[in-house]
């Protein structure tokens, strides 16, 4: 029998609605397959702490955050470890793990937040917010502000860029990238490494724990998809990205050593430290 064509209409319309529907509850779940590789997410700023209580700002492709378009984003504050469980430094200007806990505010047209990481019992929180055109947005932490702060600003229009979300390691190439090092001359080859959120370094196949002052090569490593690779000179205030969160590959940079002791860590990971002598 053939059914009139307002009936197969009313018919396919309803068996649409259902698809969809199911479609929603079968993301907002997880169930199925659902979220596979080439799935995407919500733009994520990440605001990432050093162990001296600054933090950088950066975005999805671990690049510095200066200007963003508006719209909806996932706002990720990060320290290396949960800083309460850090010894307090005790009386003095010592702002190590922020003395147990952050006090990070973001405040701007629509958005004020702040959180102690739950008084620094987590390392790792996330937030939703909305960020109006043409506007500026300041970061600092309130342990010590004056040090410890960052802004960026907003487009008068344009959307923000989805990131592409490769789900058990994808099956695409790695990214590989690789920096010349130029003509100056190295002292020698460092390997970073950043797996399963631990970072290791090493010369010559074994850990590092001293160097000479010098221009080195650091060749980094990165398999791990929620985490980077972290360094902290001796005198500065922010560290310095080798591997962004989200960059998975190979690529060599040079860094010139300076005297003391240098910090590197992973998001993740607990951290480390070697000397540098003269």
């Amino acid at each position: 029998m053939t059914l009139p064509m307002a009936t197969r209409a009313r018919r396919f319309a309803t068996l649409t609605a259902l698809a969809t529907a199911l479609a929603a509850v079968l993301v907002s779940t997880g169930s199925g397959a659902a979220l596979r590789s080439g799935a995407t997410a919500a733009p994520t700023l990440y605001f990432v702490y050093a162990m001296n209580c600054t933090f950088t700002i950066v975005d999805d492709s671990g690049k510095s955050v200066t200007a963003i378009a508006p719209g909806h984003y996932q706002v990720d504050v990060r320290t290396p470890l949960a800083f309460g469980t850090m010894p307090n430094p005790g009386p003095g200007t010592d702002m190590t793990a922020c003395r147990g806990a952050p006090q990070f505010q973001l405040t701007g047209p629509g958005v004020d937040l702040f959180t102690t990481m739950t008084a620094g019992c987590e390392s790792d929180k996330v937030f939703t917010e909305t960020f109006q055109p043409s506007a500026t947005y300041v970061a600092q932490d309130l342990n010590q502000p004056s040090v410890a702060h960052g802004s960026f600003t907003t487009l008068a229009s344009g959307t923000p860029i989805i990131p592409t979300v490769t789900y058990g390691g994808g099956k695409g190439k790695p990214e590989i990238s690789t920096d010349i090092v130029g003509s100056l001359a190295v002292l020698g080859t460092v390997n970073a490494t950043v797996s399963g959120g631990k970072p290791t370094l090493t010369t010559k196949g074994k850990t590092v724990s001293t160097l000479k002052a010098g221009r080195y090569k650091f060749t980094i490593t990165d398999r791990d998809t929620k985490a980077g690779f972290m360094i902290l000179a001796p005198t500065s205030k922010a560290p310095t990205s080798l591997s962004g969160v989200k960059f998975v590959g190979r690529h060599s940079v040079a860094i010139k050593l300076t005297t003391g002791k240098w910090t590197y860590y992973s998001n993740l990971g607990t951290i480390h430290y070697f000397r540098v002598t003269g």
